[in-house]
């Protein structure tokens, strides 16, 4: 857990090595990360926070801190709930705006990141090993006499 509260203390430009430990980027062998937002499934960037992070916001605005509200651990369910506000602003101006967001991470028995929910922007972030194949899409014609 100490390592999720870093990396949003890590929150703003650049990727500090904080964002890396998030998702266990910094290991020698990190694991392979998917982007899934409900419509399709994507490789992570090389920085896979800034899917969750910026994932929500516009591309020409940035993300430049976290005001934390919420941080409630299920020991049961294996469930982190991380409620707050970004500090977000259009580039290239100072107004700072708070767009609020809810994270549901998973976490597994060694206290690894499984994949983390943005509930409000619908976004999620899960390991690639973790994903079920989905079943495309076939349209066909009938065969007419």
């Amino acid at each position: 857990m100490e390592r999720i509260k870093r990396g949003y203390r890590a929150i703003g430009p650049g990727a500090p090595r904080d964002l890396l430990a998030m998702f266990h980027q910094e290991q020698e062998d990190p694991p392979e990360w998917v982007v899934d937002d409900a419509v399709r499934v994507m490789p992570a960037r090389a920085v896979v926070a800034t899917d969750l992070f910026a994932g929500a916001v516009p591309a020409h605005w940035e993300v430049i801190g976290v005001d934390l509200r919420q941080w409630h651990f299920s020991t049961a369910r294996r469930r982190l709930v991380v409620a707050g506000r970004f500090r977000t602003r259009p580039r290239g101006t100072w107004e700072v705006i708070p767009l609020p967001f809810v994270h549901i991470w998973s976490v597994d028995r060694d206290d690894q990141v499984r994949g983390v929910f943005d509930y409000l922007a619908g976004i999620e972030v899960r390991r690639k090993t973790d994903v079920e194949r989905r079943r495309g899409w076939r349209f066909w014609r009938r065969r007419t006499p």
